[in-house]
């Protein structure tokens, strides 16, 4: 790894495989890595926001179901993030990619058969029926699968680009992805409202995209294995923990734009959910608005990280981090003064009682009173400011984590990057378990209050970010914000 007190003859972003051709619409192995892993986000989201909203007023156990969901999803990434990183290396990522498309089409074909269940189903009570856990399962099967696709995504990318390209690599890389997080949420809710009494019909898209991205992955350049020699062991499902701790002695730059750069997923595994029951609970809207409303999120991210990676200039531009951290933070904690519907008990037994009847019926009954335009207008300014100001935080981070190590150790690195980013997903879903349950459902109050954190952990590690940058003097940074 590339640490700190390490003085490279060639900045990383400069160092890559001379055969790369420049970043181009015409380099098809990149566009069709763009393309697969834009799929895979979009059938993630499809899957996943079909099963959230599905589960908007449920409990298991006390706990909101979306909570459950969204832990089972990440904790998968803790799990297997370790081994992930190390085949990343051992094998061809292109290869590894894939293999995990496969699997994405067997894990969606299962789902199919439990939608089956769903359509047949109806609950007068909170408690969640079979069904849901059921598909709880399948959501741990899918983040299974996207933790061993992480590491060959995210370690992959400099491999199939130019050094000076990856930063606008980088930032289209984020905007598929998030363009995909957009289609996917939107599409999920369009096919919840829909097909809310025949969701089969819902789960037989997911397997199509499935099949649609394994065929797109198998254009992706099979580039040789960085580390041939790497050892997979029983070791491997611990082995982040090791590179963490070197990272963390040798490099405490580096360790702190992980560790900021992981608050970035935080912040957005809470307010993607919370968003949910802002629209289905306290603006009254139903499932497809509901999930446009998640989408104007992501349409901000994809424009924030397009124009953070335009001003670049083939370098890491940290500096942009700074407007973005003040305008997440002004845009989550203006939530609070937004006036919005207090949802009752009595509300989410309404809900649950229509959720599997059909389009016709559910249209028909407006539980939730509707907000007024200048509040769903004012609601939905805040939240693609909120996702512009993401990109601009998180794309400069991103590329930074991507330039810094050693090409043979990026697998390796990228699988730590994913795990420590998990570990906060993961507080996330506990967050907002406990903080939606607090708040009475009352998921604006969540928001104005994470950004309140999102204030206090910026005043701690922003300052000292900056200091670690002006004594390292990374020849891929550029420190001062654009002109």
């Amino acid at each position: 790894m590339n640490t700190h007190h390490e003085k490279p003859s060639m900045s990383p972003l400069a160092s890559t495989i001379s055969f790369v051709p420049p970043l181009s619409f015409k380099h098809r192995s990149f566009l069709c890595f763009l393309s697969t892993q834009a799929l895979g986000a979009f059938n993630d989201n499809v899957f996943k926001q079909l099963v959230l909203l599905l589960g908007v007023g449920y409990l298991i156990a006390g706990v909101e179901f979306q909570a459950i969901v969204q832990f089972l999803f990440a904790i998968t990434f803790l799990l297997f993030s370790g081994l992930a990183g190390d085949l990343a290396d051992r094998y061809s990522k292109g290869r590894l990619m894939t293999l995990c498309k496969v699997a994405e089409i067997f894990i969606a074909t299962a789902g199919v058969s439990i939608f089956v269940i769903a359509s047949d189903s109806s609950s007068n009570s909170n408690e969640a029926p079979l069904y849901l856990w059921m598909l709880a399962i399948i959501i741990f099967a899918l983040g299974t699968q996207s933790a061993f696709f992480g590491p060959p995504k995210y370690g992959g990318l400099p491999e199939l680009v130019r050094g000076e390209d990856l930063a606008p690599a980088t930032g289209l890389t984020q905007m598929t992805t998030f363009l995909s997080i957009i289609l996917g949420v939107a599409v999920a809710g369009l096919l919840a409202d829909l097909f809310a009494d025949k969701l089969y019909a819902a789960g037989l898209v997911t397997v199509t995209i499935a099949i649609l991205g394994t065929i797109t992955s198998l254009g992706i350049a099979r580039q040789p294995p960085a580390d041939p020699k790497r050892k997979v062991s029983l070791r491997s499902f611990v082995s982040v923990v090791p590179t963490l701790m070197y990272i963390l002695r040798d490099d405490p730059l580096m360790f702190r734009i992980m560790l900021i750069y992981s608050w970035f997923w935080f912040v957005g595994g809470v307010a993607l959910t919370a968003i949910n029951v802002v629209g289905r609970l306290q603006l009254g809207l139903n499932n497809f608005e509901t999930s446009m409303m998640v989408s104007i999120t992501s349409i901000g991210i994809a424009v924030g990280s397009v124009i953070a990676g335009k001003l670049s200039q083939g370098k890491v531009r940290l500096g942009l981090i700074l407007p973005g951290l003040v305008v997440l933070i002004v845009c989550l904690i203006a939530f609070f003064v937004v006036p919005l519907h207090s949802p009752t008990a009595d509300d989410l037994k309404l809900l649950n009682q229509i959720k599997n009847a059909s389009a016709e019926a559910q249209n028909g009954t407006q539980i939730i009173p509707l907000a007024s335009t200048p509040i769903y207008a004012t609601v939905g300014t805040l939240l693609f400011c909120l996702g512009t100001a993401s990109g601009f935080f998180s794309v400069p981070l991103l590329t930074f984590i991507q330039a810094r190590p050693l090409d043979k150790d990026k697998g390796k690195v990228f699988a730590a990057v994913n795990w420590l980013n998990w570990v906060f997903i993961v507080a996330s879903a506990l967050f907002y378990g406990i903080g939606i349950n607090l708040a009475d459902n009352k998921a604006n109050q969540l928001l104005g209050f994470l950004g309140i954190l999102t204030f206090l952990v910026g005043i701690v590690m922003v300052p000292r970010i900056f200091t670690l940058l002006r004594q390292v003097k990374p020849e891929f940074v550029f420190l001062n914000p654009p002109n």
